[in-house]
């Protein structure tokens, strides 16, 4: 599953604005200056908004805001999806969310969301107002997916030069690491077949001594060892924590994944997460402290 050119999915990003205390219609946006608005967007007091829903729709516009260095031409599919997750953070006027999931919809890569998070959209109740639309959009990119010409493993080992015993073994490790999650959550197959990919890691880690990512086993894979990182325990991710880093730091995976694994492991080990990528927990949002600290430490 990929993730992540800017870390959508999944999910994600954020800091503190003020908001304003108006209890007042918000505005309506408008799809030629969609962006625009985004980047000068501040949300409104509303009933049934609570702060922690402000801060933690304000941290994931500011990811956005920062990574596209406030232009309006360089919104990705991840940035209007992570504008789609912060408006139904903020419970924005059903117009502007519908609005926010079009442009996600139509920009370039947003198969690969929608196929990705639609277990996510279908357990999570905050992706009520477009749930249908996003399943249905899910389906037609299946469709369309299945009707492609079939991935050849062996002409993407050819043409990038790579070692066709590692890549095969990484196709398993993502296969297996999707075999058996659903909507319904983590079924006893899944986990051990979580227990599985992490053995292999273990073992490839054993003798690459590194990060398996992209010079290794090509954009497809990149972000294999990662995902089987991403679902293990938290003991698990504290061994890897610092490998991922330096994959990032070494250009072998992007920031996206390293963001989310700091979120999941902080999360689970101390009760807060950074930058706002795991909607489905509980966590608090990390103070302004703790988070200068940790965007310090992992140079992000």
């Amino acid at each position: 599953m990929e993730f992540y050119k800017r870390a959508p999915l999944y999910l994600f990003l954020v800091y503190f604005l003020p908001a304003c205390t108006a209890q007042t219609q918000p505005a309506l946006l408008h799809t030629e200056t969609f962006e625009q608005e985004v980047l000068a967007y501040v949300p409104q007091l509303k009933e049934g908004l609570t702060q922690d829903k402000i801060d933690y729709g304000n941290r994931i516009l500011d990811e956005v805001k920062s990574g596209v260095k406030k232009r309006a031409e360089k919104f990705t599919v991840a940035d209007y999806f992570n504008v789609l997750s912060a408006f139904l953070t903020l419970n924005e006027r059903e117009e502007n969310i519908r609005l926010a999931f079009q442009k996600f919809k139509a920009s370039e890569g947003s198969c690969e969301y929608l196929v990705a998070f639609k277990n996510i959209v279908l357990e999570n109740e905050k992706y009520d107002i477009i749930q249908s639309e996003f399943i249905e959009a899910a389906r037609q990119c299946e469709a369309s997916q299945g009707a492609a010409e079939a991935f050849d493993i062996k002409d993407y080992i050819r043409e990038r030069k790579l070692d066709r015993a590692l890549v095969e073994r990484m196709d398993y490790v993502n296969t297996l690491d999707q075999k058996y999650r659903t909507a319904d959550g983590l079924d006893a197959e899944q986990h051990r077949a979580d227990k599985e990919n992490q053995r292999s890691i273990d073992s490839l880690y054993t003798i690459y001594k590194r990060y398996i990512g992209r010079s290794l086993v090509g954009p497809r894979y990149e972000v294999t060892m990662w995902a089987v990182i991403q679902h293990a325990g938290v003991d698990y991710m504290e061994k890897y924590l610092p490998v991922v880093h330096q994959a990032y730091l070494d250009k072998e995976l992007e920031a996206g994944p390293l963001k989310m694994l700091i979120d999941r492991y902080y999360g689970l080990r101390y009760g807060y997460q950074v930058f706002g990528s795991q909607t489905g927990f509980d966590f608090k949002l990390a103070t302004e402290a703790q988070k200068a600290a940790i965007v310090e430490q992992y140079g992000l």
